[in-house]
């Protein structure tokens, strides 16, 4: 049964309390975004018996509306049809912080918890999806490199080649971009901020015994090309420093001097302070992930893929995407993170057949076909958590286990994901000299998930699931 598109963002609208409850609304790849005034006033069982809503979560500040494939015409026609703040079009002057429910209480610690993790969420989705791209253009080209050797000597091959390392080395500046955006300042400031890091003459003293100072404070002669908290630390303080010169000066002065004393007292704070900081804090995030990854031989990634699927029902998955930047950008390979969600979303393909060969409904079967195919193809597993795997329950469990299974696996043979693909089979070629260890993780979780949800049964569905 085909969904009536206007009338699904109709009645969404409606159940999450009208246009005058929803102060923005965002989106991902599966999921509309909204950042309402009152929750309360949403009508979450309402949206969950909509034909074309997958699921209803509350999570990482956000009320989230799960609608799969249906998820980009719903979110064009609200931008055409609807007058509704989009994230992606916040006005960029005149700072101000991320505002959320008062009622949650600002000393609590899970007030602060959720505004971290909204403000990093939002700040790192621009720069995501460029990483998308980028890994997914290394994929094409490691094919490309093994099925015809030679086409590496090609300028055509070292030109693409470029473009796909480009987002690591000038992540300072897409970051800043990603951040300013988020906190509704000029991003021009944090471009430039952060682009000034990465000057070549700047670039080309690190590392060298030169001594440089600024009003007699010493500048830390750090690379940072491939790092993600001094930008964010340093876009937070020029949103800060623009508020507060643009109130101040006087409005016959302020187009000249506001600038000016915005990046002149941006400069030294960050240079001697801010950036280094973060330099400093990403190198603990990484060190205590690679203790953890020591620590437990290998079980991380098992257990990461095991739980990840409780995490995106809670809708907390965008928390863990500033450490595995981190991760990615320090170390240059992924052997947590990228490896454990692949193979959750195997899992969640490996539960899908399961159910498509055990059940005698026609209907299920079709959708637990395209679901199995949207987790394992597309990288995409809200369809198969929410309308087959969590539905069904028993489903979920073998999905658990044979992502254990899998990141056991992954975790003991080394797998290394080596760029930011996708987390579906399509991503393979980025874990390069590791390829076997993947692929033999991936045939462990598909084949345990597969068998489990057959062997464990369900209750079978005499109508469609939806």
């Amino acid at each position: 049964m085909s969904i009536n598109i206007e009338q699904l963002t109709s009645a969404i609208i409606e159940k999450v309390g009208g246009v005058d409850n929803i102060s923005s609304v965002a989106h991902c790849v599966t999921r509309l975004r909204f950042i309402l005034a009152d929750e309360k006033k949403a009508d979450t069982e309402g949206l969950k018996k909509l034909n074309g809503v997958l699921g209803v979560v509350f999570g990482a500040g956000q009320y989230q509306v799960v609608l799969g494939p249906n998820i980009f015409p719903v979110f064009d026609r609200i931008k055409k049809e609807y007058d509704i703040e989009i994230d992606e079009m916040a006005n960029e002057n005149n700072a101000e912080d991320l505002n959320l429910n008062e009622k949650k209480g600002k000393n609590s610690f899970s007030y602060y918890l959720e505004k971290a993790i909204r403000f990093l969420s939002a700040s790192l989705t621009p720069f995501i999806t460029v990483l998308y791209g980028a890994g997914m253009l290394r994929v094409m080209l490691s094919l490309a490199s093994y099925f015809w050797p030679n086409i590496t000597d090609s300028t055509t091959y070292s030109m693409f080649n470029f473009l796909a390392q480009t987002p690591f080395y000038f992540m300072p500046v897409l970051i800043a971009y990603g951040t300013s955006k988020t906190l509704k300042s000029n991003p021009a400031f944090a471009i430039t901020v952060a682009a000034m890091l990465l000057y070549p003459d700047f670039v080309a003293l690190a590392g060298t015994d030169a001594q440089i100072t600024i009003f007699g404070l010493p500048v830390a002669l750090t690379k940072y090309s491939n790092t993600l908290l001094p930008a964010i630390f340093a876009t937070l303080l020029l949103a800060h420093l623009e508020k507060f010169f643009y109130r101040v000066i006087p409005s016959v002065l302020k187009s000249v001097f506001a600038p000016l004393f915005t990046l002149a007292v941006a400069l030294p704070l960050v240079t001697v302070f801010l950036a280094p900081s973060g330099t400093i804090l990403g190198s603990y995030v990484v060190n205590v992930l690679v203790w953890v990854y020591r620590a437990t031989g290998g079980f991380a990634v098992g257990l990461l893929a095991a739980v990840w699927p409780f995490v995106i029902i809670g809708g907390m998955n965008m928390l863990f995407v500033a450490p595995m930047t981190e991760l990615l950008a320090s170390t240059g390979f992924d052997n947590f993170f990228r490896p454990a969600w692949i193979l959750h979303n195997i899992a969640e393909g490996g539960a899908c057949v399961g159910v498509a060969l055990k059940t005698k409904n026609e209907q299920l079967k079709t959708d637990a076909i395209a679901a199995a195919t949207s987790a394992i193809i597309s990288g995409v597993s809200e369809p198969a958590i929410y309308g087959i795997n969590l539905r069904l329950k028993k489903p979920l469990y073998a999905v658990v286990i044979s992502g254990l299974a899998g990141g056991c696996v992954a975790g003991f043979l080394g797998a290394r994901a080596y760029a930011l693909g996708y987390s579906s089979i399509l991503a393979i070629p980025i874990f390069e000299n590791t390829i076997i260890a993947i692929v033999a993780a991936i045939i462990v979780t598909f084949i345990v998930a597969a068998i489990l949800t057959f062997v464990l049964g369900f209750e079978d569905m005499l109508e469609k699931i939806n």
